[in-house]
């Protein structure tokens, strides 16, 4: 936890550039636990509990991608001394593009897996999402998420269950959840701005996600650096991380890093 700031995060990698992963709405730092092993070989990492989320405080401000950014920023500029490389999926995605726009002095590069704001997000999965009732409910609504549901355990949905279910959870996901629904307007000129920028950037989606639907032409203006994976829905980096460390490490050596 980072004192006065009621993050939960953890750290990989003892030196090498600044990576600070961020995950998806309802989701927690564990998503990208795979990802960070492997960057942790030559980068000092950070995966962080967005608020609301894992081991974070539930104070969310308004909910809006700019509040809960603010608090991003304060982890970045606490604890990365130089500008960082952001990996963000869906929430997070939409959180890195966000910061990247008002904090350009302190991201390096952008490395995004299906983010809010360049799609369409479903509504009624937000909503299903905030209503889990037990676990077999909670269970048929992470399946949703991806591809293959057999990737989909109860020992997922029982930690999912369990968040839900502590003090003020559902009220503070529900004022993400319609930051969320609003991204793609509240991200406009983020994502006009940085399509004009020389920022390194590149994005990763699903061809079968069905929260996130793509959009095209967003996608095209923001990013000419496109991957679409087969057989793969909104979490990439759980269903195919051996195709998403590869993209990862192919971006970061263009980069001069790695």
């Amino acid at each position: 936890m980072l004192p006065g700031r009621a993050l939960g995060f953890v750290a990989g990698g003892e030196s090498g550039p600044p990576v600070l992963l961020l995950h998806g709405f309802g989701a927690d730092r564990m998503s990208w636990a795979l990802q960070q092993a492997g960057l942790a070989r030559f980068a000092s990492t950070i995966a962080v509990d967005l608020p609301g989320h894992g081991e974070s405080a539930n104070d969310v401000g308004d909910g809006s991608i700019a509040a809960v950014g603010d608090m991003v920023a304060g982890l970045l500029g606490s604890r990365m001394a130089e500008p960082a490389h952001l990996i963000g999926h869906s929430l997070g995605g939409a959180l890195a593009i966000d910061l990247a726009h008002r904090f350009p002095d302190r991201v390096a590069s952008l490395f995004l897996v299906a983010p809010a704001g360049l799609g369409a997000i479903d509504r009624n999965f937000l909503a299903d999402f905030l209503a889990i009732a037990d676990l077999a409910e909670a269970q048929r609504v992470l399946e949703r998420l991806v591809a293959r549901p057999r990737l989909v355990n109860r020992q997922m949905a029982a930690r999912m269950l369990d968040r839900l279910d502590q003090p003020g959870t559902r009220q503070a996901l529900g004022k993400i959840a319609e930051g969320l629904v609003n991204a793609g307007n509240a991200l406009a000129p983020a994502m006009v701005a940085i399509g004009q920028s020389d920022l390194p950037r590149t994005v990763v989606w699903g061809e079968d996600d069905g929260i996130n639907q793509i959009d095209q032409a967003r996608v095209t203006a923001f990013a000419k650096d496109l991957t679409l994976l087969p057989a793969t829905g909104h979490m990439p980096q759980v269903e195919d991380p051996a195709r998403v460390d590869t993209l990862l490490r192919g971006f970061y050596r263009k980069l001069g890093l790695g």
